[in-house]
């Protein structure tokens, strides 16, 4: 695996006509974020789907990660979060028993208003490493419903070796700062490139985020241009990044709406068999708007995708 900053994204699922695991779709989906050198989080509980998918078809898609990447790129895990520490123990050792590189563990679902006090999220997590010991990240993601404080998260790593990676989303820039002061050892930090500028000048591992499944290149430009010290041209990609962000935000309160909705009009891998229920896919004429505005956007990588789809049409 390369040297130097690391790109991962948490990928989609491609599903076909029928609503199955579409493997062939799933494949051509990955190689295309491995040819921009990102790494896969499989199985996410958002843009992958995570809930939706039998412990069959996330054995396979691990599989199939593994087999895309052959070493080129990390190839991780990210199950959806649980209630229970046995039930995210049964996830992650079946993840571990696939071969991943790292599984994603993250702190129990906020079901019917529960919320850990401090010392249960540390027991919980103690129950959970004490039986898995693969090598883990920890994402305090404000998605699941309540967020760890830096140092709960910096002491589960300081007691939990296993605990290779933190992946951060949804947090400001001081969280970054107040997790990395408060760690007592060596543990990777990802970050949403919209932290990156700075966090990354900081000792960031690397960029973590959905948007990559869409606009891998454009990911890896940012990467490229930030290595290279181009400011003027890292600036370019960034607003083309934030433009984006701003423009799917009305579909992103759930991330498989808008990514099956731009993977259906990009033409993308995986965009004709749509998402899997409870989402549905909205009418032909929001797609076409959706279409519209993705073209609006100014995004090279966009609207290359969107010519080819034209094409394809015709």
């Amino acid at each position: 695996m390369a040297a130097g900053l690391t790109l991962i994204c948490r990928t989609a699922t491609t599903f076909a006509r029928d609503g199955s695991l579409d493997e062939d779709a799933q494949a051509a989906f990955l190689e295309r974020l491995a040819k921009c050198g990102h790494g896969f989080y499989l199985a996410s509980a958002g843009s992958g789907e995570g809930h939706a998918l039998t412990r069959d078809e996330i054995r396979r898609l691990y599989g199939i990660g593994l087999g895309v990447s052959d070493g080129r790129v990390p190839v991780n895990a990210n199950p959806p979060e649980t209630h229970t520490a046995r039930a995210t123990i049964e996830h992650a050792q079946l993840a571990a028993e696939c071969g991943v590189d790292v599984v994603n563990i993250y702190g129990p679902s906020s079901w019917h208003g529960f919320r850990p006090t401090d010392d249960e999220l540390l027991a919980y997590y103690a129950e959970i490493f004490a039986e898995v010991r693969h090598p883990s990240a920890l994402a305090p993601n404000p998605v699941i419903g309540y967020t760890p404080s830096p140092a709960v998260i910096a002491k589960i790593c300081e007691r939990h070796e296993q605990v290779v990676a933190v992946n951060l989303a949804g947090l400001g820039d001081i969280y970054f700062v107040e997790l990395q002061n408060a760690l007592t050892r060596e543990v990777d930090i990802y970050v949403p490139y919209v932290s990156a500028l700075h966090t990354l000048s900081m000792g960031a591992a690397g960029l973590l985020g959905a948007e990559a499944n869409i606009v891998p290149k454009t990911f890896r430009e940012y990467i490229d241009h930030y290595e290279s010290g181009d400011l003027a041209e890292l600036g370019r990609v960034y607003a083309q990044l934030h433009r984006l962000s701003a423009y799917v935000r009305p579909w992103h309160n759930a991330s498989p709406r808008w990514l099956k909705m731009a993977m259906s009009v990009l033409g993308l891998p995986g965009g004709a068999g749509g998402v899997r229920g409870p989402y549905r896919m909205p009418p032909p004429e929001e797609l076409e708007r959706f279409a519209s505005g993705l073209a609006a956007l100014g995004i090279p990588e966009l609207d290359h995708h969107l010519a080819a789809a034209a094409v394809g049409d015709s």
